[in-house]
């Protein structure tokens, strides 16, 4: 759109959404206002709507109003980067922390609908670095050899690469973990020294460290994005997140969700971890009764069904409803956050102690929106015995998440694949059937002795 001062031109004004739509971390584009004037410069920008679920995080519009204020004076044809300031060939321009996607996907919007106006009415695409006088270089050398050749989640998977490759060798070693798992719980010590340690790496690496703790927004945000113009380098833009994603997918199809709980959720590990160290200080563990152990099942489902709900009408709403997820929090804005937010997550954390894993069990909806495509899961790993159920309790009794049934059946739906019932099940002095089996034959070995000493 033209804008005047009486007769004379002043620039053009235009909607990113209308000239420039990304979809950004909602699945839906950030629409904004921008102005250019007749140098090509950005004069002004505004946000006019938005559904990003970074409002409850601890992001303000006013700090999203304050970001986007950094490109008045910036030209069209400048190479503009988040987090880039004093890299040579780059504009920089400072990022709100917890908003990678939603500032890379904003820069994305206004550099490229700025792009577009320019060179649909012929403003100056560049700027003289003598004068600063503007030039009228055709816009398309700038486009088709700079900054569209290069998307933001290039800059980003190169500047991570430490985290990466970290991430990607310990997802090998996990798999291997997985594929040769008989062979490494009959090794009882050293399979509780490779689970703690991945554990830890868990909580350290994969949530302090990367702040790459997944998330049902990530889930509600892909399937909205299905519908409302998929791309691939809005999912990019996050590496570590996108390569556990994958990782999520494939496993799933093996072994069923439990590999992420169990293995890959930093929250998930620190109350495990949290649970491990109570037990050696002698805190005593409290499993709810059956009956209302598996009717509280349902209370992560019911959350589910709500999320789901809300984001068909607005993700932002659907956001505030998946602060029950205490992950933002512990691991994205280090506990730095309102007091009830942190109350929430020190006392999920608080509760592991004596009921292991609460949090999973009951209230993630993360973990039941994975349960879903648990179903389509191809092999069945875990091994068991006849005797599993009818008579023997063992494995039961020592599952942390309650995920076997009375009856000896492992409830894929529920199962963290921690392994525990693995290692009882080739444990001959664990597993019951095992146990009686040892006994037996060191009982005829005893008589055999014997009748051999009688002889001599």
């Amino acid at each position: 759109m033209l804008v005047r001062s009486g007769s004379a031109p002043l620039g053009y004004a235009f909607s990113t959404a209308a000239v420039s739509p990304i979809a950004a971390y909602s699945g839906k584009p950030v629409d904004m206002l921008v102005g250019l004037d007749a140098a090509g410069r950005i004069a002004g920008a505004t946000i006019l709507h938005h559904e990003e679920p970074i409002l409850v995080i601890g992001v303000s519009d006013q700090h999203l109003q304050e970001f986007v204020a950094q490109f008045v004076g910036k030209h069209s044809a400048d190479r503009i980067r988040v987090g880039a300031r004093g890299r040579e060939g780059y504009v920089g321009i400072d990022g709100i922390s917890g908003a990678t996607i939603t500032t890379m996907v904003i820069t994305s919007s206004i550099t490229k609908a700025a792009r577009r106006v320019v060179q649909s009415y012929g403003l100056p695409s560049t700027v003289s670095a003598e004068s600063e006088a503007p030039t009228t270089v055709a816009v398309q050398t700038t486009i088709d050899g700079g900054y569209d050749d290069f998307p933001p989640w290039k800059q980003l998977w190169m500047e991570r690469a430490f985290e990466l490759g970290v991430v990607s060798v310990a997802l090998v070693v996990l798999f291997a973990v997985l594929f040769f798992q008989d062979s490494l719980v009959k090794r009882t010590r050293l399979f509780h020294r490779v689970r703690t340690g991945y554990l830890l790496f868990t909580v350290f690496f994969i949530g302090f460290y990367c702040s790459a703790q997944l998330s049902v927004v990530n889930l509600l945000a892909f399937f909205h994005s299905l519908g409302g113009g998929f791309s691939w380098d809005t999912l990019l833009i996050e590496p570590v997140i996108f390569v556990l994603w994958a990782f999520v997918a494939v496993s799933i199809l093996l072994w069923g969700r439990g590999v992420f709980c169990g293995w890959l959720c930093p929250f998930g590990a620190a109350q495990d971890l949290i649970s491990k160290l109570a037990t050696r200080l002698g805190v005593e563990g409290y499993q709810l009764p059956q009956p209302l152990h598996e009717r509280l099942w349902a209370i992560k489902y019911l959350i589910l069904i709500a999320l789901v709900g809300l984001s068909l009408d607005s993700m932002a709403n659907a956001a505030r409803l998946a602060e029950v997820e205490p992950f933002k929090t512990t691991f994205v804005l280090y506990f730095m956050r309102q007091p009830q937010y942190v109350l929430w997550a020190v006392a999920l954390l608080a509760v592991s102690a004596v009921n292991s894993k609460f949090y999973c069990k009951y209230l993630c909806p993360l973990g039941a929106g994975l349960s879903f495509i648990t179903n389509f899961k191809i092999f069945d790993w875990l091994r068991r015995r006849s005797e599993c159920g009818s008579p023997c309790q063992a494995c039961a009794s020592q599952c942390q998440i309650d995920a076997i049934k009375p009856t000896g059946e492992i409830l894929d739906n529920e199962c963290h694949y921690c392994l525990e019932c693995q290692v009882t099940y080739w444990d001959d002095q664990r597993c019951p059937p095992l146990v009686d089996k040892r006994k037996r034959q060191e009982a005829r070995q005893g008589k055999a002795a014997n009748v051999i000493a009688s002889d001599s």
